[in-house]
C-alpha cells in the first residue's frame, strides 16, 4: 500500500534538526499510540488447535493465539514472520492447525547506503527451494551507529525479479514506520544483494533525484512494490517524482538504473494505492474527472484500457483483483469488469468498511468494518448467497491490516489487546 507523502517545502539546511525530530517521532510511534513495542521473545512454537471448540458464539472464529508480535505473510506459502519492533524477526510455518517455529532460519549483518548514510541492520532470512525471504530493522534506539537523516528503516529481502539483475536476491528498504507491520509496502530503495558475500549495490540511479523536507534524497524517485515484483518485468519501477509529495498519483518508469540513460515513462497518472499482478499483467486504475479508468500493463510495458467507472477512487476499497464500492457493496473484478451485488445478501453493514478480501476461487468474501467501540466482520458466501456476521471488539488492528487466506474456507487476521496481539483463525 502506498503512503501519502508530505510536501517538499523545507530547505536542506535544517536537515539535522528534522532528523532529530524524526528520531523522536519514531520513538513515540513505537512506544505510545502506534505499534507498541513489547519485550523481545525467543522463537517458540505458537499453537492454535483449530479442532478445539470455537471461540465465538456463532462459530466464525475457530482459534485465537496470543503472540508477542503480529504475524505477517511472507513469499513462502504458509510461512509467516513475526513483526517484532526490537528487530528480531522469527519465522513460523502454519501446519496441522498451528504455527511452528522454522528451525532453518538464518541471519546476517548488512549495511545499506541511502542518501550517503550507512544504515546497519541484522537480516533474518529463510530459504525454501528457490525462494528466499528476509527482514531487518534499523532504529536509532537499536544501534549506536551515527546515522543521520534516518531514524527508521525496514529491510526486506526477496528473489530478484527477472530482468533486474543477476545477483542472488533483491534488497528493499522502506522508511515509513506506519507500515511496519503491514505486508503490502512500497519500498523507496532498491538494491541487489549477494547472499554468499553479503554485499549489496544500488539498482537505481540518483540522477535527477531531489531532496525532501528531511534533507534526504526523495523517497518516491524509483520505488518497488509487491505488484511490480510479481510482474517480473524488465527494470520497471514506480515513481512519484513528477508529483507533489502529498499526492497519491504515480507513474511507472523503465530503466531507472545507474547508467546515464534517462528513464522512460511507461504510463502516468496511476492511483498509487492500487496495483495488482496476475498472469503476467499489472492491473491499475487512473483517476480522471468524474470517475476513473482501469488498465492492464504487460511486463514489457504495453498498456491497455479495460473499462471506465463513475465515482471517485476514494469511494472504493481495493484488494487483489477486486474493488468494492463502500456504500452499495458492488463488487467488481478489475481484470474482467464482472460485477456482483454483495449488498443484496447483506442485511446491514456493521460499521465503516475498512478492509476486504476475496478467496482465490472467487466464491468467498470477507469485509471488516470499523465502529465506535466495536468492530464488525461479514463473511459472505457469494456462490450460496449467504452472509454471516460477527460484531465485537478486537477482530483486527489497523497496524496489521492484511487478511490472509489459509485455504479456500479459512483466513487469518491479527487483533490487538492491551497486553498482547492475537492471531485469529476464521472459517466459513
Amino acid at each position: 500500500m502506498a503512503k501519502k507523502r508530505k510536501k517538499n517545502k523545507m530547505p536542506y539546511i535544517i536537515a539535522a534538526a528534522m532528523a532529530a525530530l524524526a528520531a523522536a517521532s519514531v520513538g513515540l510511534f513505537f512506544y505510545s499510540g502506534g505499534f507498541r513495542a513489547r519485550p523481545a521473545a525467543q522463537p517458540q512454537e505458537v499453537r492454535t488447535d483449530i479442532s478445539a471448540e470455537t471461540v465465538s458464539e456463532d462459530g466464525l472464529i475457530r482459534a485465537r493465539a496470543a503472540v508477542e508480535a503480529p504475524l505477517i505473510p511472507t513469499e513462502i506459502e504458509n510461512v509467516f514472520v513475526s513483526a517484532d519492533p526490537k528487530g528480531v524477526f522469527s519465522f513460523y510455518e502454519y501446519k496441522n492447525g498451528g504455527f511452528a517455529a522454522c528451525a532453518d532460519a538464518q541471519e546476517t549483518d548488512v549495511t545499506v547506503t541511502c542518501s550517503h548514510q550507512d544504515i546497519p541492520a541484522r537480516l533474518h532470512y529463510l530459504q525454501r527451494g528457490e525462494q528466499v525471504t528476509g527482514y531487518g530493522l534499523f532504529l536509532t534506539s537499536l544501534y549506536e551507529d551515527d546515522v543521520r537523516l534516518y531514524a527508521y528503516a525496514f529491510l526486506h529481502l526477496t528473489n530478484m525479479p527477472k530482468g533486474y539483475g543477476s545477483d542472488d536476491a533483491m534488497l528493499l528498504v522502506d522508511f515509513d514506520d506506519a507500515d511496519f507491520a503491514k505486508a503490502d509496502k512500497t519500498y523507496s530503495e532498491v538494491l541487489s544483494f549477494d547472499l554468499k558475500t553479503g554485499k549489496s549495490r544500488r539498482l537505481t540511479s540518483d540522477n535527477g533525484r531531489t531532496v525532501d523536507m528531511m534533507g534526504r534524497l526523495r523517497t518516491d524517485w524509483a520505488q518497488m512494490n509487491d505488484a511490480l515484483l510479481k510482474l517480473d518485468g524488465k527494470k520497471l519501477y514506480l515513481s512519484g517524482r513528477n508529483y507533489q509529495l502529498d499526492s497519491t498519483t504515480a507513474d511507472i518508469i523503465y530503466n531507472a538504473d545507474t547508467s546515464n540513460e534517462k528513464p522512460k515513462w511507461i504510463t502516468s497518472g496511476l492511483y498509487e494505492n492500487y496495483m495488482y499482478t496476475e498472469d503476467g499483467k499489472l492491473y491499475c486504475v487512473k483517476p480522471k474527472e468524474n470517475g476513473f479508468d482501469s488498465y492492464s500493463i504487460t511486463a514489457d510495458g504495453k498498456e491497455t484500457k479495460l473499462a471506465s467507472y463513475a465515482g471517485s477512487v476514494e469511494d472504493f476499497l481495493f484488494a487483489g483483483d477486486y474493488m468494492l464500492e463502500k456504500k452499495t457493496l458492488a463488487l467488481t473484478r478489475v481484470s474482467t469488469g464482472e460485477s456482483k451485488d454483495v449488498g443484496s445478501i447483506v442485511e446491514s453493514v456493521p460499521g465503516t468498511p475498512a478492509y476486504f478480501s476475496v478467496s482465490a476461487d472467487g466464491t468467498k468474501l470477507v469485509l471488516l468494518c470499523d465502529g465506535a467501540d466495536k468492530q464488525g466482520a461479514l463473511l459472505c458466501d457469494l456462490a450460496g448467497r449467504t452472509c454471516r456476521r460477527l460484531v465485537q471488539p478486537g477482530l483486527f488492528t489497523n497496524a496489521c491490516s492484511q487478511i490472509v487466506w489459509l485455504d479456500a474456507n479459512s483466513f487469518l487476521t491479527v487483533a490487538e489487546t492491551e497486553t498482547a496481539y492475537e492471531t485469529l483463525v476464521w472459517t466459513f
